[in-house]
């Protein structure tokens, strides 16, 4: 189990770490529940799990989604909290991450909680 120290205003706060094995652990949750999710791509970036879904925008000159012009696009992160272990936060509009204060907890929390709701747009499509 990997942790890191973190400054608060009460001195040090040690949170978990996410590591590889949590990264495999969450992306095997979430693809046993919608086989779909193998697409997206799961990666771990300084400590927390970001995870990319693909995006099949509109083609302006037929006026229908277009998959050649498929892209992936940050929508979700995992990241350590001192509440958690974990916390879910999604990407919005204005490029900045944004908490689902309900979605905290382990592993298994939080592709429960992937799972309990659309959070993708992407994941409702058949």
């Amino acid at each position: 189990m990997a942790t890191r120290k973190r400054r608060s205003t009460r001195g040090l706060t040690w949170l978990r770490v996410l590591t590889m094995d949590d990264l495999d652990a969450l992306r095997s949750l979430l693809i046993r529940t919608n086989e779909k999710r193998a697409e997206w791509e799961y990666k771990l970036h300084r400590g927390s799990i970001i995870i990319y879904t693909p995006v099949i925008p509109w083609n302006p000159r037929t006026r229908k989604p277009d998959a050649s012009m498929r892209y992936m696009d940050k929508s979700l992160r995992v990241v350590p909290t001192p509440g958690g272990p974990f916390q879910l936060e999604y990407m919005r509009h204005t490029g900045r991450w944004w908490p689902y204060f309900d979605a905290t907890g382990n592993i298994k929390a939080i592709a429960k909680a992937i799972d309990d709701r659309a959070l993708v747009p992407s994941d409702t499509h058949d």
